[in-house]
């Protein structure tokens, strides 16, 4: 089979941040909107609620936090990789055949039909071809040859019959995430 593209990924610990990063917001949407409107809750109180100044700074502070931090399991699950591989940041090479994908981890290959692929996703530097919850290719847009991310991205749309999203935000969110955080949150209740 004639090799179509071949993406690669030189790890950072940007690249690691942003891949942890996205795949919280992606997997746990409604655990980010759950934060987010405690800590809006929180920071309403203390702004109304009749209580001593101390408890209102308090509750503001917390509610801040709340906000500000609603992606911080992400931020400690990437930094324990990075302490784990005491600064040896893989490099995975991802050559996008007609019918299946072959990635290579240093010495190991693996073969992945592209029906695996759970989700995909791509922000302004990277395609992230989830598995699951927890395995994912990512591919930088910038290292794919021959070929754009573009021809890629249609490549894999096709033989997965899966939409590429754009990462979720609460500044960009809208009915559509919130109703597929739903679905997602009852389809995990089902499997149990």
């Amino acid at each position: 089979m004639a090799v179509q593209y071949e993406g690669r990924i030189d790890h950072t610990q940007d690249s690691i941040h942003a891949l942890f990063h996205t795949r919280y917001n992606t997997y746990c949407l409604g655990r980010v909107v759950a934060t987010a409107a405690a800590g809006i809750a929180l920071v309403a109180a203390g702004l109304f609620a009749q209580v001593p100044m101390w408890a209102q700074g308090l509750l503001l502070l917390a509610g801040c936090l709340l906000f500000v931090g609603r992606d911080f399991p992400a931020t400690i699950q990437a930094e324990n990789v990075l302490d784990a591989r005491k600064g040896a940041l893989p490099s995975d090479v991802c050559t996008f055949f007609s019918g299946h994908m072959e990635l290579q981890e240093g010495n190991a290959h693996k073969k992945l039909r592209y029906d695996q692929l759970d989700r995909l996703v791509s922000d302004k530097h990277y395609l992230y071809l989830f598995l699951g919850r927890d395995s994912a290719v990512m591919v930088d847009k910038t290292k794919i040859n021959p070929g754009t991310a573009r021809e890629v991205m249609d490549l894999v749309a096709k033989r997965s019959g899966k939409r590429w999203e754009a990462p979720v935000s609460l500044l960009t969110m809208n009915l559509a995430d919130l109703l597929r955080a739903w679905d997602s949150r009852k389809g995990r209740k089902k499997k149990s």
